[in-house]
């Protein structure tokens, strides 16, 4: 193999501009991404750029029976992992052409991932293969001395757990019948069941790190986890293993407090309002946001409903209904909790791949903006947004910049949220 020291920059960049398909690199974390080349013309018709960035002009053009490929890709990309697909787009006239997507991470800049999309043409060949993974496991999970779960495979509810889940979890076996397993999951570390799934059905079992929360939620209880399959008379269940499990108490967060004395006077302006409208215009009204901010937002986030309601105030979202709801999947919300960030900064939401991004921001003219989530028991149940129309307007700024406002704000929605529930 021939040294690449030997290779010219110009050599390189010929290639890159050369090279017979889209080539692209995605900020992981941001879900911001780049096009190194200009070969956009992926298949007649297609627009290779748009397609990767716009999630409702890809869903437009991937036939139908083919979207979960493209799906599950996406969702490789998040997890940082090496992932290859084919699927078929509708191109110009109606033709279906074929299309190949291929990434990996660089393993010198782990926070990008980079990849192609490629037209494959009439060369390409689908391998659709899914593994029958049946393990044929004995039963014995009251035996087993590590805490063992049993979750049905379609609910994903627990049916039934060992004595050392109970004792670690201070559950009984009625508790931890029909007990979503997601409901014992560290909010802050959550993982996707189903994500784990799918890895099952590929290589066997999934294995890694997960935290959990005991019954009083006052503990954090953090353990290797195994994750297999378990066929028993036909019934699909999910075998879940922790393995030494340890226990320790939550890190309670810092907040940082500054200019109390406007802090005071924005909570006292705010005490009182009860509907959402007033409470957001109250917010961007106030000298603290006036002319500094275009927009302001409120995610209310409800996981387990799969749902998002957006309230939003500023000219941008002027005659925009409110609380109108998105699915939780693609949302700011599920990035913080994937990624378990105290905030979210998006230098330009035209580069980004966020469907929410496309759907509620580049429409409005908002071009960056800053989320900071909140939570309620240790579930998120709210994601405040500040929002600009000018590009990196929020870039270098540190989430203690604007803690202290947004404390202050959201003691606003818990107000609004125990006001309706009276």
């Amino acid at each position: 193999m021939n040294d690449l020291r030997d290779i010219s920059v110009e050599a390189l960049y010929s290639f890159i501009n050369d090279f017979p398909a889209l080539l692209w690199r995605i900020e992981i974390v941001k879900a911001r991404i780049e096009f190194l080349n200009g070969n956009t013309d992926v298949a007649p018709g297609i627009d290779g750029a748009l397609f990767l960035k716009n999630i409702e002009y890809r869903n437009r053009k991937v036939l139908q029976e083919d979207l979960h490929l493209i799906e599950d890709f996406m969702e490789a990309v998040k997890e940082g992992e090496n992932a290859s697909t084919v699927f078929r787009v509708k191109s110009r006239n109606g033709v279906t052409s074929w299309l190949k997507l291929t990434g990996t991470v660089n393993r010198s800049d782990p926070g990008f991932y980079y990849g192609y999309l490629l037209n494959a043409g009439d060369t390409v060949a689908v391998v659709k293969e899914i593994l029958g993974v049946n393990y044929e496991l004995k039963l014995k999970v009251e035996e087993s001395g590590n805490p063992v779960l049993l979750v049905n495979s379609d609910s994903l509810q627990i049916d039934c757990a060992s004595s050392a889940a109970k004792e670690l979890f201070g559950l009984s076996e009625t508790d931890f019948k029909n007990l979503p397993f997601r409901e014992l999951q560290d909010a802050a570390e959550e993982q996707d069941l189903d994500y784990m799934a799918r890895e099952i059905s590929r290589s066997g079992e999934w294995k890694g790190r997960l935290s959990y929360r005991s019954k009083d939620k006052k503990q954090v209880v953090e353990a290797e986890t195994i994750v297999r399959y378990l066929v028993y008379k036909k019934n699909k269940l999910i075998h879940i293993s922790l393995q030494k499990p340890q226990v320790r108490q939550p890190s309670e967060n810092v907040i940082s407090i500054s200019s109390m004395k406007d802090m005071d006077a924005l909570a006292e302006k705010l005490a009182g309002l009860h509907e959402m409208n007033d409470i957001m215009d109250a917010c961007l009204s106030d000298q603290m946001l006036c002319g500094k901010y275009d927009a302001l937002l409120f995610s209310d986030v409800h996981i387990r409903k799969n749902m998002v309601m957006v309230y939003g105030a500023g000219v941008p979202f002027a005659g925009v209904k409110q609380a109108e709801s998105f699915s939780y999947k693609g949302t700011i919300a599920e990035d913080i909790e994937r990624y378990g960030l105290e905030s979210l900064v998006v230098d330009d939401t035209q580069d980004s791949i966020k469907p929410i991004d496309w759907a509620l921001f580049v429409p409005r003219g908002i071009r960056s903006y800053f989320a900071m989530p909140f939570y309620s028991r240790t579930v998120l149940r709210t994601v405040l947004i500040l929002c600009s129309t000018t590009p990196g307007f929020f870039a270098g700024k540190r989430p203690d910049d604007y803690l202290a406002l947004l404390k202050v704000i959201n003691g606003a929605v818990r107000a609004w949220r125990r006001h309706h529930r009276r």
